[in-house]
C-alpha cells in the first residue's frame, strides 16, 4: 500500500460523507422560481420609488383644485392607490373626502367614503372600527343601488377575513359570508368579476375544486399579469392548488402574486410571508429574507393585521434553529468518526512504510559486499526515510486540522444558538431578524470547507497547480494569490480524485450545476490537446 494512494482515499472519504451531510436543497424548478422572485426583489425601490412619483402627482393636483366635487373625486381615486400601500394615507385621503362630502352636501359621496373607509379598517385588521362603521353609521335600504352593491360586498369580504384570521383576539359578532351570497348574486351581473369571485369560493368550500379552478381561471384571465387584481386571484389559485395536493403549482402561483404585489408596490400582502414558509425546511436564509422584507413592509403600511400574521411565524424559527442544532450535532458525530477512520487509514500507511524500511534495510545490510548495489540500496533508504517523515508531518497536520475545525465549529455555533435564543425568549423579533441577515455561517463553513480541501488536495499534490496549468492554453492558466485553489482548479482536483459526476461536483463544492457544467467547457475549451481527452489527463496528474 502506498502512501499517495491511502491519502487520495482519505481525502474522498472526507469530500463524499460532507456530500452526505449537506442539508436538503430545493429542486431545480423551485429554485428558478426563487431565483427569479429575488430578481424582482432587487428591483422592488424602483418599483416603490415609480408609485410615489403617482401618488405625489395626485397629492400636488388635488392640492392645485378648487372645486369640492371635484376635489373630492380625486381624494376618492388617491385613496384607491393608497389602498394597499399606506393605511395612514388612505385613511386621511378618505376623510378628508368625508369632509368634502359634508360641506357640498352630498349623503351618496359621504356614503361612499365611509363605506371605503369601513373596507380599509376591515383589510387592515381594525374589526371593531368596521364593524362600527359599516353596521352602526351606513343604513343600507337609504343607498343607491351601486352603493348597495358596494356595501355588501364590503360586509361579505369584511366576513371572509375575519373567519380567516380567527386567531385574532378581537373578535366580532357579524353574519357569515354565505349570507351575503344570494343578495350579491341578484345584484351583480354573472360575467362580472365579483360574480366570479363569490362563486369561485363557493365551489371551493363545498369542494367542488374543478368548477372553483375553471372559475379562478376566468378571474385570471380577465386582468393583466401586472394588474394588482392578478396578484389577488394568483393568490386565491395557490390556496386551490393546496387544496388539490398540488404544492409545486401552489408554490408558483405564490410567487406569482408575490412578483405583482412588487411591481404595484403593494406593502399590505400575504404572499410573500407565505413563501417565506414554505421554504424555511429547505432554505432558512432565504426564508428569512423573505420575512424581514415582509416585516418591513407590513410597518411602513402600519396596520396591525399583517404585522401579527408574520409573528405568528415567528413562532416557527426557534423550531427551524433547533432541527439546525440536531443536525449540527448529527455531523459533529460523523466527523468524530471519520476523523477516527483517518487515523485509522494513516496508521496503517506508517506501519506499512515502516515495514518496508525495515526490509530495505536487511537488503542494504546484504549488498553491503557491491559497492554499487550498496550506493542503490542508500539512495533508495535516504529517500523512503524522507516518505516516512513526511507521512508523519501529514498525518499530524491533518489530524490536527479536523480537530481545530470540528472545535472552533462547535464553538461559534453554540455561542450563536445561546445569543439567538435569548433574542426569542425576550420578544427581540426584530433585532433576531437584523443578526440573522448578517449571520453568514453557511458562507463561513463553505470557506472553512474550501480552505480544508485545498491545503490537504495540495499536500497530496503539490505540484497540481503547475501540471494542470500546462495542460491549458497561456491565457487560460491561473494561479491563486493566497497559494490555494482556483474554482475552476478545485473542480478538476476533485475529478482527480474520482469524482466524474457533475451533479455531485456541484453538491459537494456548493456551487449550482451550471456553474459547474460552465467551468468544465470553458477549461476544456482552452485544452493545449484534445478537449475530450482532457479529464482523463487530469487524472493522471500526480499517478
Amino acid at each position: 500500500m502506498c502512501l499517495s494512494k491511502n491519502m487520495i482515499l482519505a481525502a474522498a472519504v472526507t469530500v463524499l460523507v460532507t456530500a452526505c451531510m449537506a442539508p436538503k436543497r430545493t429542486d431545480r424548478k423551485i429554485q428558478k422560481l426563487m431565483d427569479e422572485l429575488d430578481g424582482y426583489l432587487a428591483a422592488k425601490e424602483l418599483y416603490v420609488a415609480k408609485k410615489q412619483d403617482q401618488l405625489d402627482a395626485y397629492r400636488r393636483l388635488i392640492s392645485a383644485t378648487q372645486d369640492p366635487a371635484s376635489r373630492y373625486e380625486l381624494e376618492i381615486i388617491a385613496a384607491s392607490d393608497y389602498f394597499a400601500f399606506s393605511f395612514d394615507s388612505t385613511q386621511a385621503y378618505l376623510k378628508k373626502a368625508q369632509a368634502l362630502a359634508l360641506s357640498i352636501p352630498d349623503k351618496e359621496r359621504y356614503d361612499q367614503a365611509t363605506i371605503i373607509l369601513g373596507h380599509l379598517y376591515e383589510k387592515a385588521g381594525n374589526y371593531f372600527e368596521a364593524s362600527q362603521i359599516l353596521y352602526d353609521q351606513i343604513q343600507p335600504d337609504q343607498l343607491s343601488k351601486p352603493l348597495q352593491e358596494e356595501y355588501y360586498w364590503t360586509l361579505y369580504d369584511f366576513s371572509k377575513d375575519m373567519a380567516g384570521n380567527s386567531g385574532m383576539v378581537e373578535r366580532m359578532s357579524i353574519p357569515p359570508a354565505a349570507s351575503f351570497r344570494e343578495r350579491l348574486y341578484q345584484m351583480l351581473r354573472p360575467e362580472s368579476s365579483r360574480y366570479r369571485w363569490i362563486l369561485r369560493d363557493q365551489f371551493m368550500e363545498e369542494g367542488r375544486l374543478e368548477a372553483a379552478d375553471s372559475v379562478s381561471r376566468l378571474l385570471l384571465g380577465s386582468v393583466k399579469p401586472e394588474d394588482r387584481d392578478y396578484a389577488i386571484h394568483a393568490f386565491f389559485q395557490s390556496e386551490l392548488e393546496e387544496q388539490k395536493g398540488n404544492q409545486t403549482e401552489r408554490m408558483q402561483w405564490l410567487v406569482k402574486s408575490a412578483e405583482c404585489d412588487i411591481v404595484n408596490a403593494v406593502r399590505d400582502y400575504a404572499s410573500l410571508t407565505m413563501v417565506a414558509q414554505l421554504i424555511l425546511p429547505t432554505d432558512v436564509d432565504r426564508s428569512f429574507r423573505y420575512l424581514r422584507i415582509a416585516q418591513e413592509d407590513a410597518l411602513l403600511y402600519n396596520a396591525k393585521l399583517r404585522p401579527w400574521q408574520i409573528s405568528r411565524f415567528l413562532m416557527q424559527v426557534e423550531d427551524a434553529y433547533q432541527e439546525r442544532q440536531v443536525r449540527v450535532t448529527r455531523s459533529g458525530q460523523i466527523w468524530s468518526i471519520l476523523l477516527a477512520f483517518l487515523t485509522l487509514i494513516l496508521s496503517m500507511v506508517t506501519y506499512f512504510l515502516i515495514a518496508r524500511s525495515r526490509k530495505l534495510s536487511k537488503l542494504r545490510m546484504e549488498l553491503e559486499e557491491s559497492n554499487n548495489s550498496l550506493a542503490l540500496a542508500n539512495v533508495t533508504l535516504n529517500g523512503l526515510n524522507q516518505q516516512i517523515s513526511k507521512a508523519d508531518k501529514v498525518k499530524e497536520r491533518y489530524i490536527l486540522n479536523f480537530l481545530q475545525g470540528l472545535s472552533a465549529q462547535v464553538s461559534v455555533i453554540r455561542t450563536e444558538d445561546n445569543r439567538f435564543r435569548n433574542l426569542l425568549k425576550q420578544g427581540k423579533a426584530d433585532q433576531l431578524l437584523k443578526e440573522l441577515s448578517i449571520s453568514g455561517r453557511s458562507e463561513k463553513a463553505r470557506d472553512e470547507f474550501y480552505e480544508t480541501f485545498d491545503s490537504t488536495f495540495l499536500a497530496l499534490y503539490p505540484a497540481f497547480v503547475e501540471k494542470f496549468n500546462a495542460l491549458l492554453k497561456e491565457e487560460a492558466r491561473e494561479v491563486a494569490p493566497d497559494g490555494r485553489l482556483t474554482t475552476a482548479q478545485r473542480i478538476f482536483a476533485l475529478i482527480r480524485l474520482g469524482v466524474d459526476d457533475s451533479k455531485a461536483i456541484a453538491t459537494m463544492l456548493d456551487y449550482s450545476l451550471s456553474t459547474i457544467y460552465n467551468y468544465k467547457v470553458a477549461v476544456k475549451n482552452a485544452a493545449l490537446g484534445d478537449r475530450e481527452a482532457f479529464e482523463e489527463q487530469v487524472k493522471a496528474i500526480g499517478k
